[in-house]
């Protein structure tokens, strides 16, 4: 009598695990359209552009050609002469790594800040404020980790983003555009490419003894740098549901003047 029991219970759980991964992805696709909805963008192009950001991820555009092992002279030279008092020491040699961004994950979240910001007619004096905020305190709280990229916990960009949209919009139901723009900036600017111009940092994420051939640091894709576009849609979210819970007028498009 048991063994009948445990075959439909059986078939059950086959099922879900078998639906898991589409409810999954599902749920990203909801969610990530949802996001771009708030700010003021079509049903379809919002489809669009979480389509174009999945596909585009498995694309990483080289930012030179082949690869690297030192910091330039310039750069040293550069790094020293700005250096605080009593010098910092830091390595000019690392393991050989490909610099590359990622077009899902950095180049499009960056196109459709820059469309967001005319779009919606969003102060360019807020957007830069809300952008360096979130700048500064993602490059302090970043940590550089040999073959695993720059971490950051998970919600400090989103998070930070939201508020700064929240705080800084003049209209509070426009505050999931100006969230966007501050997280996918601000993450961009402050997490990685401060990052990578501090003195040290790439001999830290590849340091001289990887015994891989050569590593990749892709900004914003499938490398050891991340996150960018996840920070947006996250923040617009966040931003968006405090919208809903204080004004209590639904979860529709955000109107995008005057911002």
């Amino acid at each position: 009598m048991l063994d009948y029991l445990l075959i439909p219970v059986t078939i059950v759980v086959l099922l879900l695990t078998l639906a898991t991964p589409l409810i999954m992805f599902y749920l990203f696709f909801r969610l990530t359209t949802e996001a771009f909805m708030q700010v003021g963008f079509s049903h379809w192009h919002a489809l669009l552009m979480v389509f174009g950001s999945v596909t585009g991820s498995v694309v990483d555009i080289p930012l030179h050609g082949g690869t690297i092992t030192s910091y330039p002279p310039f750069f040293v030279g550069i790094a020293t002469r700005f250096s605080p008092p009593g010098g910092f020491s830091f390595a000019t040699e690392f393991h050989p790594v490909t610099l590359a961004i990622n077009l899902g994950g950095c180049i499009i979240p960056v196109v459709l800040s820059i469309a967001i910001l005319y779009r919606c007619h969003v102060s360019t004096y807020r957007a830069i404020l809300g952008t360096l905020i979130v700048a500064i305190v993602t490059y302090k709280m970043a940590i550089p980790m040999a073959n695993e990229g720059i971490l950051l916990p998970v919600y400090v960009s989103p998070t930070l983003a939201a508020i700064c949209g929240l705080a800084l919009a003049r209209k509070f139901q426009a505050a999931p555009a100006l969230a966007y723009i501050s997280g996918t900036m601000g993450t961009l600017i402050g997490a990685d490419i401060f990052n990578l111009l501090t003195p040290g940092v790439l001999a830290q994420l590849a340091p001289p003894e990887v015994e891989a051939p050569s590593l990749t640091l892709s900004i914003g894709g499938a490398g050891v740098i991340d996150g960018i576009f996840l920070t947006g849609v996250i923040a617009v979210l966040l931003a968006a549901l405090v919208v809903h819970l204080t004004h209590r007028g639904g979860m529709g498009p955000a109107k995008c003047a005057d911002i």
